[in-house]
């Protein structure tokens, strides 16, 4: 908090280990709000890297999170991105339209970050984030996909194949994070889909996420479920 604080590694981590036994979340607050763009780093740092068990607490600074979005450092709202994703509840939805609507940010990392927390995030949280996303620019594409895809967010290969095809890029994006979001069962065609798109980014997200952190641990490919049938036939 000293007003000449130009960042330190060593400090934030050590800031860190005492938030992980138990030192006031609450006290993120003063950090998060301050002036000085090296403290509001360290503090998102902080809010993206504290552990998971911890990141629902922190709820307690969920407002605090969601200004960083607004920041002009690309590293603070790709952290704030990250923290919001474990620490929103279904109050916060005007909070998770925020985070959609970096899906149209500048920066193609920002926009990565996005199709991250929208393969991560719960069907709740993805509802949330579609309405108020929708809600807050109406002039937007957000309404394409509120409308689209009602309160439940279907995932079929149709709708998939509309939203990679769809002529706006952003409807493409959110196509892309649609197809490779963990499933039970991951669908092969609809990441074949994602990684034939003729949109670079497109691909590029489908890319990235295609067998890296794409499943839970029990999940199974559905080439292996087609050839257990065929097999057994």
């Amino acid at each position: 908090m000293a007003p000449g604080f130009e960042g330190d590694s060593g400090l934030t981590f050590a800031l860190q280990s005492e938030f992980h036994k138990g030192f006031p979340l609450e006290n993120l607050r003063p950090l998060l709000t301050s002036g000085n763009i090296h403290t509001q780093a360290a503090a998102a740092f902080l809010v993206a890297e504290i552990s998971p068990r911890l990141s629902f607490n922190m709820n307690c600074v969920v407002a605090e999170i969601a200004d960083l979005l607004d920041s002009k450092v690309v590293r603070i709202r790709f952290d704030a991105i990250e923290a919001l994703l474990g620490c929103t509840t279904p109050a916060d939805g005007a909070i998770l339209g925020r985070v959609m609507l970096r899906l149209d940010d500048e920066v193609f990392g920002i926009r990565w970050k996005v199709a991250e927390f929208i393969r991560f995030a719960e069907w709740w949280q993805l509802r949330l984030a579609v309405e108020n996303a929708a809600a807050l620019c109406p002039d937007s594409a957000f309404p394409i996909l509120a409308s689209a895809h009602g309160q439940y967010l279907n995932a079929t290969t149709k709708t998939v194949l509309w939203l990679l095809d769809h002529p706006n890029p952003l409807v493409r994006r959110f196509g892309a994070a649609v197809a490779v979001r963990p499933r039970s069962v991951v669908d092969e065609q609809f990441l074949a889909m994602a990684e034939a798109s003729h949109d670079v980014e497109v691909r590029e997200i489908a890319a990235a996420s295609y067998r890296i952190q794409l499943t839970p641990v029990y999940a199974v490919w559905s080439s292996t479920l087609s050839r257990k049938r065929a097999s057994s036939a």
